[in-house]
């Protein structure tokens, strides 16, 4: 089974709408409206198609694809600027200092400030792998993948990245953080301000979000406790995006509390290791002792990624002959590489 990352095509719509309804709330970015996600893909393709000279509103949509059967089985885009149209908002983690000299009292007290410091960064999102999958290789292929794409063509992206997580959560969409903050100020379900999230502008945020530090001793224990958790479901995707450097220590999402990553992209360990070369073919019959690579390559349908054993040369990767066959590639076709 040949699985390849590739850029979203609009004959993909169908499949992509699928996914769209499974993920339900966990992906945000990915809603389940035919029209917005055609508007997704459309973008993407002109971002794709576009030559740049520094990040703006670009968007780069892929899909996760099981060649043989055209079955797509995940997805995962980047945003080259996070706040390019509107500001994107986060709650930071701050201290408050509180002193009193004629009492003897000195207080660091923990507040959540709305900000909106990670609009320059270049945004991992839109990250979903059907449930059949999560215990393979191919969720790494999502996440490994688009970070390749991004070192391999850094004049897209800032030299900030980041992910937005989501937090707890129940099967009934409720969201402990939500219910003690952000519903004291909307009124309205942690589902619809997710699907509003998705949809629209990002101006009601800053029309109805606090803009005053909240104190976090006055919030409920219960949103405390699940402040900077990731939902179970986005664990292993927390788990990868932390081997390659990303962390959660400054900043949580508005709306359930999760953690966003971040990391300088001289601090992401597949940024920094990433090699550049050609692919030949020759090692069958041994590929099972050889190392696991992610090898990115420009094909007529884009930038796609795969996941395949191969031995190192002096200029590049060597496969299997069979590798080559279906990826429709000729030999020393340039690619860029990470070993994983």
């Amino acid at each position: 089974m040949m699985i390849i990352l590739r850029p979203a095509k609009l004959s993909d719509i169908n499949q992509i709408e699928r996914l769209a309804d499974e993920s339900g709330t966990l992906v945000c970015t990915l809603p389940a409206i035919r029209e917005l996600l055609v508007k997704k893909i459309e973008k993407s393709i002109h971002s794709f198609e576009q030559d740049i000279l520094s990040p703006g509103e670009e968007f780069y949509l892929f899909v996760l694809e099981e060649i043989d059967s055209g079955q797509i089985l995940g997805t995962g885009a980047v945003n080259a600027l996070a706040g390019f149209h509107d500001p994107f908002y986060s709650f930071r983690n701050d201290t408050m200092i509180h002193s009193s000299r004629e009492l003897n009292v000195h207080s660091r007290i923990h507040a959540l400030k709305l900000n909106h410091d990670l609009s320059d960064h270049s945004q991992l999102c839109t990250f979903y792998v059907v449930p059949s999958m999560h215990n393979t290789e191919y969720p790494k292929l999502v996440t490994l993948g688009r970070l390749l794409f991004m070192a391999a063509h850094e004049e897209r992206f800032t030299n900030e990245w980041m992910a937005v997580l989501p937090g707890i959560a129940d099967e009934n969409g409720r969201a402990p953080f939500w219910e003690h903050v952000g519903r004291k100020f909307f009124g309205i379900d942690y589902n619809q301000v997710e699907y509003y999230h998705g949809t629209l502008e990002k101006t009601f945020i800053a029309e109805l979000m606090p803009h005053y530090p909240l104190y976090v001793p006055l919030i409920d224990e219960e949103a405390q406790q699940v402040m900077g958790q990731v939902h179970s479901d986005a664990e292993l995707q927390c788990h990868l995006l932390s081997e390659q450097g990303f962390e959660p220590d400054k900043y949580l999402e508005i709306f359930d509390g999760g953690p966003i990553l971040t990391a300088p992209k001289s601090a992401v360990r597949l940024a920094r290791e990433t090699c550049f070369g050609v692919i030949q073919s020759g090692v069958n019959g041994i590929e099972s002792s050889l190392n696991r690579y992610i090898i990115g390559y420009e094909s007529k349908d884009g930038f796609q990624v795969i996941m395949v054993s191969a031995m190192p040369s002096d200029n590049g990767l060597i496969v299997g002959e069979k590798v080559i066959q279906q990826l429709g590639i000729e030999e020393n076709t340039s690619i860029c590489f990470f070993s994983v």
